[in-house]
């Protein structure tokens, strides 16, 4: 349990480049990959299409992770929050930032039409999706309890569009 009064750690302030130094790391790693397997690096989307796709998923992306990041407040984003945010963003998807970095992600592949940059999205959406399914729901859970789980009825985890759940 994460002590409310407790200040941010000291290294907060750097949290920002250490998350682009991942995603650098994770997209030389999945160059590499391609590498190793020796497939052509374009995939041959007509450059309309990638325009059609990638600039909206980027612009979208950005926004998200943006009022995500504005709408949670720095130190809540690292397990500081005093209440459960449910509105704006919030109440469209369960993780505003993750999803913002995503689809900012898979639209740059699909914009510059590169298949280690979509590897690289790959790898960090399943990345996002384990650590969040894993850990952070469990963290939220412990933190606000049955808020939390009626939230997670009611608000999709990461793509904001509301599917018709089977009962």
């Amino acid at each position: 349990m994460v002590n409310l009064e407790e200040k941010p750690p000291f290294w907060f302030p750097i949290a920002p480049i250490m998350v682009i130094v991942f995603i650098y790391l994770v997209l030389l790693l999945a160059g590499q990959i391609i590498k190793w397997l020796d497939f052509d690096k374009f995939l041959g989307i007509p450059i309309v299409i990638r325009y059609i796709i990638g600039i909206p998923m980027i612009l979208i992306g950005l926004t998200f992770f943006i009022w995500g990041f504005v709408r949670l407040k720095p130190a809540a984003a690292i397990g500081f929050a005093k209440r459960l945010r449910t509105r704006e963003a919030y109440g469209l998807t369960r993780n505003p930032m993750y999803f913002g970095l995503n689809a900012a992600f898979w639209g740059t592949g699909f914009l510059l039409d590169d298949l280690s940059v979509l590897t690289g999205a790959l790898i960090w959406s399943l990345l996002n999706y384990l650590s969040v399914t894993l850990w952070e729901e469990k963290q939220m859970y412990g933190k606000f309890g049955e808020e939390y789980l009626e939230y997670k009825k009611i608000v999709p985890g990461f793509i904001p569009i509301k599917w018709k759940r089977k009962k």
